[in-house]
């Protein structure tokens, strides 16, 4: 049991949870039909997800050990309480089973584009793990996460099922990925201190907290803002939607704008505080209540449009 809740900390499940539209949304905005999405390579493509996503936790915990060690013991330990040489053995069937995926969808779909999905493996193995380690090489130290966890599954949702890109989708997928990444700035400037004191050159050093707060907030409203207006400029039909189904519709838009409006209002708050460091912390917690939130509502607002096509 306690093997279980150690594994679970260094997966980072509290995110985990939040982050199944991620891998859902783009294939949910190209679906013809309910029946596109009951299909084995939707579920491959899901496994694939999260398989990636917790190798690059686990890669990231283990990369970043005798940081934690100092600042973070709870995983830190939990890397220790697993076994680090167990932990590498998990890795390696992680990396086993994404290569696996990868090679099937491309045999299933007959088309080896679908073996750019690697892309994902070496972008999650290079933001954390030397010789790269691109997380401390300042300036670009964020577009790892930005491009391999928040723009790629977007847009490879919609090529699974469409097997091309449309501009529909790329505007979408860079919105979604603004307002992802744009959260996440405000957990770099958690770990600025510590980062800083482990020679870990992040954005937040190179231009400051206070900026990288400012445009954290600004890419959560921008991002959120082409979002919604992509999806009732493109691909809803208010005319010909129902009673039932507009209510829905607009119920889970005034709670996606809200956390929006919100999200955008706290981290630009917290960028103009004078103890910004401080409360990055102190917001950093609610992470996952805000990536639940815009996640989602914008996949409640996808099944909806989906539903009535």
């Amino acid at each position: 049991m306690k093997l279980l809740r150690d594994l679970l900390i260094v997966s980072r499940a509290n995110i985990q949870l939040t982050s199944l539209p991620t891998a859902a949304i783009g294939m949910t905005l190209a679906a013809n039909s309910g029946r596109d999405l009951v299909r084995l390579t939707v579920l491959l493509y899901v496994i694939l997800f999260f398989t990636l996503l917790t190798y690059a936790c686990n890669l990231n915990c283990l990369s970043d050990l005798g940081v934690d060690e100092k600042y973070k013991k709870r995983m830190s330990e939990a890397v220790r309480s697993v076994g680090i040489p167990r932990l590498k053995f998990i890795m390696g069937l992680e990396l086993a089973v994404s290569a696996a995926i990868i090679v099937w969808l491309a045999v299933l779909k007959h088309n080896p584009l679908f073996l750019l999905a690697g892309l994902g493996i070496l972008g999650g193995t290079a933001y954390s793990a030397p010789p790269l380690r691109i997380k401390k090489r300042g300036v670009v130290s964020f577009l790892p996460v930005l491009l391999c966890l928040y723009f790629l599954p977007v847009a490879g949702g919609w090529f699974l099922m469409t097997e091309r890109l449309s501009l529909f989708i790329m505007a979408f997928a860079f919105g979604y990925a603004s307002i992802m990444q744009g959260i996440t700035f405000i957990n770099m400037c958690e770990d600025y201190r510590e980062d800083e004191a482990s020679q870990i050159k992040t954005l937040a050093h190179v231009i400051g907290v206070r900026r990288t707060l400012s445009l954290g907030a600004a890419m959560v409203l921008a991002g959120g803002t082409l979002d919604f207006f992509l999806i009732l400029g493109w691909r809803v039909d208010l005319k010909n939607m129902g009673a039932a189904a507009a209510i829905l519709f607009w119920s889970f838009s005034l709670v996606y704008i809200a956390a929006i409006v919100s999200i955008f209002r706290r981290l630009y708050r917290v960028g103009r505080s004078a103890d910004c460091l401080d409360l990055s912390k102190k917001y950093a917690a609610k992470m996952p209540v805000w990536f639940f939130l815009t996640r989602y509502s914008l996949l409640a607002i996808s099944l909806i449009i989906q539903a009535v096509k």
